[in-house]
């Protein structure tokens, strides 16, 4: 936690969670390549399961953008947002996130059942 001088706190794990979570998504093929990983994409022969693969992996960038958002939200959202706005943003993001989560497992049962 860091004190401001107006006397409100900014909790650190939150910040730190949503910037990691954000620089995850927008970097997540150079990560993989970084240490030696091929996207699931590439690596399955099935066309149906690198479909799949690529419908999943676009999924989960998409989760983390939006479970970023929400952390920062969270985390800076007090000092410049009022609370409705603030409570308003972080429960879209979880039903957001929950909604993607029910997604990629859908589309992912749907290849193993057609495949």
């Amino acid at each position: 936690m860091i004190q401001l001088s107006t006397g409100q706190t900014i909790p650190i794990f939150p910040i730190l969670m949503g910037c990691l979570a954000i620089v995850l998504a927008l970097l997540a093929r150079q990560f993989l390549s970084l240490i030696g990983l091929k996207p699931r994409s590439e690596v399955f022969t099935n066309p149906r399961f690198q479909r799949s693969a690529k419908i999943t992996e676009d999924l989960v960038r998409l989760f983390l953008l939006v479970v970023g958002v929400g952390f920062l939200v969270q985390g800076v959202g007090p000092l410049f947002l009022p609370d409705a706005v603030t409570q308003l943003v972080e429960i879209v993001s979880v039903g957001l996130s929950v909604l993607i989560v029910l997604v990629v497992i859908g589309a992912n049962l749907l290849a193993i059942r057609k495949g």
